[in-house]
């Protein structure tokens, strides 16, 4: 009499784990079509394992069954045929699961074609097996339906139990280690004993199923195991994501303070230019000494400038975050670019009594590169220099040749630079957050130190954009050194580049078309083009221009000067119906944007409608000059 009360409790434990592997596999595949959750291996190998395990108690039920209750041959043949074939499907199977623990980072793919090979000795006896009915190699049944065991069965029914129980514990015993978590390889080793050792017992007492009841009992073990593998690696992960959300609320945090203390010097250094603007202002309406209202307007400009470099610094910080920065390049020669450097460097170091070092080697002669950018590096560089060195401290500036790089285009050139100061310095803590924007170290100079916070920040996304390299060295008390290698390649000067305000230039007749809807922006421009000697006409709007274009004798207009943001219609529009229209100027007369729209995105726009270049407001009087007269001179040229 086979006894199955013990396989019935097997597949009760068995079918509660399926269920719930089930249940977690669903949310497990949800998760991972959502992206919150990577594929499982171990898991999902487990889930598979159930079924097989489940499949092998019912074979195991429907087999004791058959041997118990049934009288027919041919039913009792079959049950009894895929009993065997059964055999050591499970040893087998869990072999395959062993191997999924101990190469757990295997690839999926991999992982099924080294357990195919676990599978082939099992495949054999399996079409072995399925020939009993007509040779009884494993059993034999009489007429009378009574079971006699087969040559076979033992030495490769049983046999092959053992050989993967012995696989499996040669696996678990030389791979100890690699198995994770460390309590499955215990785990392991009890199933394989267990089977090799509780299959004898079966056979010695084949009466009593005990060996899947035991198996029911290591799955609770293992399902325990994966319970608490997936509580660790959920603790993990919560523990993960605490640490980042903590991070990222630092980082917040410091945004926070630091633009907070932007604001907070934005606040200062806007209203401090401003008010010297509005008191110098104010003084010299009441002044009739002429000389005193000239000192005042000169305080004035310098004022004007300042602010105008904190807003500058603003925009191109806003357009780095963006990714609107774009370098054009063009020839700049090395005299342009040292006369720009002590223009505008030289009368600031000088007026706080810093000694100046100024040495240009390397005999760099022309070289293609955006010259408002790569001046600016400097100009921040060394305004920065002036700002943080004391009076009667030293500050360089010294350029050099050097090998360009050996991946580098073979026509450029390697160009290093150092700027030196012997100022307050900056401390190494601070060093980790100089290029951070709105960040500032408070330097011991007072509020005349005080800035925006971006001047390097810029100098390092430009830098970066021009595929070079910048690093630093700075000690508090005893001044910085910055290094800059960059590689350019080399360009012969153009003459139209060689001009200047001051040479034999002349807008002496120039007929203007000035389009601009701000009374007060609209008289400064036109006062400033009528001491260039030009004739102005203007217009208030985007529709007065077309008319008085359209209305005007061809070829009168030498430039139109246009606004691009004005009532009734804008500049753009404006620009798109002169340039549509029928007469043989339409199309050749130049028309530059004037407008306070500093983006690269709203200069593409102007010259997408149609114009031909883009001057930023406020007006530089020389620039607006140089310009006039180059496009100017270019349409009589054509």
């Amino acid at each position: 009499m086979w006894h199955v009360e013990t396989d019935y409790f097997a597949l009760a434990v068995f079918l509660i784990m399926f269920i719930k592997e089930f249940t977690l596999r669903r949310e497990r595949k949800e998760k991972q079509k959502q992206r919150l959750a990577k594929s499982d291996i171990q898991s999902d190998a487990f889930y598979f394992v159930l079924i097989l395990s489940i499949v092998s108690v019912v074979i195991d039920i429907v087999s004791s069954t058959a041997m118990n209750d049934v009288t027919n041959w041919w039913v009792y043949q079959i049950a009894m045929t895929i009993y065997v074939i059964s055999m050591p499907l499970l040893a087998a199977t869990w072999v395959g699961y062993a191997y999924v623990l101990i190469h757990q980072d295997f690839p999926l793919k991999k992982l099924l074609k080294h357990i195919s090979f676990i599978m082939i000795p099992y495949g054999i006896y399996a079409l072995v097996a399925l020939s009993n009915p007509f040779t009884g190699l494993f059993f034999t049944l009489s007429e009378n339906i009574e079971y006699e065991r087969g040559v076979l069965f033992m030495p490769v029914g049983v046999g092959s139990i053992m050989l993967y129980s012995g696989i499996g514990l040669f696996l678990v015993l030389f791979c100890w280690r690699k198995i994770t978590p460390r309590f499955n390889a215990p785990l392991l080793t009890a199933f394989f004993g267990i089977t090799a050792v509780f299959i004898w017992v079966q056979l010695a007492n084949p009466g009593w199923l005990i060996i899947d009841a035991s198996y029911a009992v290591i799955y609770v073990w293992c399902d325990i195991s994966v319970e608490d593998q997936r509580r660790k690696e959920l603790y993990k992960s919560i523990s993960e994501k605490n640490d980042e959300l903590k991070r990222i609320a630092e980082k917040a945090e410091q945004a926070a303070q630091a633009k907070t203390e932007f604001l907070s010097r934005m606040s200062h250094d806007i209203r401090t230019p401003m008010n010297a603007i509005i008191g110098l202002t104010h003084l010299a309406k009441k002044e009739d000494d002429l000389q005193v209202v000239r000192e005042h307007l000169d305080k004035i400009d310098v004022s004007s400038k300042f602010l105008l470099g904190l807003i500058n610094d603003i925009l191109d910080m806003s357009k780095i975050e963006n990714g609107d920065m774009t370098l054009n390049e063009a020839p700049f020669t090395c005299e342009e670019f040292t006369d720009s450097i002590l223009t505008v460097i030289k009368p600031l170091i000088d007026n706080r009594n810093i000694n100046f070092v100024f040495k240009m080697g390397g005999g760099t002669g022309c070289i293609m590169a955006d010259r408002l950018r790569f001046s600016q590096i400097f100009f921040n560089l060394l305004s920065n220099a002036a700002k943080f060195t004391p009076p009667g401290g030293t500050i360089e500036f010294i350029s050099e040749r050097i090998e360009p790089k050996e991946t580098d285009d073979p026509q450029k050139i390697g160009l290093r630079f150092y700027v030196r100061d012997t100022g307050v310095g900056m401390s190494e803590e601070f060093l980790k957050y100089m290029y951070d924007p709105f960040t500032q170290e408070r330097s011991g100079l007072g509020d005349k130190s005080r800035g925006t916070g971006l001047g390097l920040p810029i100098v390092k996304s430009l830098v970066d954009a021009m595929g070079g390299t910048i690093s630093v060295k700075s000690q508090l008390g005893r001044g910085s050194e910055f290094k800059i290698e960059l590689y350019v390649a080399q360009a012969e000067a153009s003459a139209k580049e060689q001009t200047s305000a001051d040479s034999e230039q002349d807008l002496n007749g120039a007929h203007i078309l000035l389009v601009e809807d701000n009374d007060i922006n609209a008289y400064v421009a036109k006062t400033i083009l009528e001491q260039f000697s030009c004739v102005v006409d203007s217009a208030g709007d985007g529709q007065q221009a077309v008319t008085k274009f359209e209305c005007s004798p061809e070829g009168y207009y030498d430039v139109i000067l246009m606004d691009v943001h004005m009532p009734v219609m804008d500049g753009i529009e404006a620009t798109k119906q002169i340039r549509a229209m029928s007469r043989g100027d339409a199309k050749t007369v130049p028309i530059i944007a004037m407008t306070a729209d500093a983006f690269d995105k709203e200069k593409a726009k102007t010259l997408d409608a149609g114009m031909n270049f883009h001057l930023p407001k406020p007006i530089d009087p020389d620039m607006l000059y140089q310009t006039l007269y180059r496009n100017i001179h270019d349409r009589s040229a054509d």
